[in-house]
């Protein structure tokens, strides 16, 4: 609960900076295997399309590939949708379908939440959960080494 508060405060901030000026997204940097740590979920996919909810949000569909960090529903072979920022300036998440993304995940409001600043290379990600010891959660199911 505490976690979703300080992601709703933040994704609000920012909104409010990017109402108030046209800056870029501003991310806090944090290593890997940290970023893997604080996410409820992390995995590498394609996104196969944005679908627009309103003029500032939409749903982003992942085809899953790699599971590091499991969570709700998330299965290789899957589709997901994550919910984001419909502008990369209020670190929506990257909008070219076809390609393959790593994803650090937020559980929210019954939904898959992500942003810009969770865009991480599937590689790194990859590094990270070799030689992060990540606790699993009653049901987790994860294609990770650990």
């Amino acid at each position: 609960m505490r976690r979703l508060t300080i992601v709703a405060a933040v994704v609000a901030l920012g909104a409010l900076a990017f109402a108030a000026s046209a800056q870029a997204c501003s991310c806090l940097r944090m290593a890997p295997g940290e970023a893997l740590g604080r996410a409820d979920a992390a995995i590498a996919g394609d996104l196969i399309e944005v679908v627009p909810r309103g003029g500032y949000r939409a749903d982003y569909r992942y085809r899953v590939q790699r599971v590091f960090k499991g969570g709700q529903g998330i299965r290789p072979g899957r589709t997901i949708t994550v919910r984001s920022s419909r502008q990369s300036a209020a670190c929506g998440l990257p909008t070219e379908t076809d390609r393959f993304y790593g994803l650090l995940l937020v559980r929210g409001e019954g939904r898959w939440n992500g942003g810009l600043c969770g865009v991480i290379e599937p590689r790194l990600l990859e590094s990270a959960s070799r030689r992060a010891v990540v606790p699993r959660r009653s049901g987790d199911t994860r294609d990770c080494a650990s």
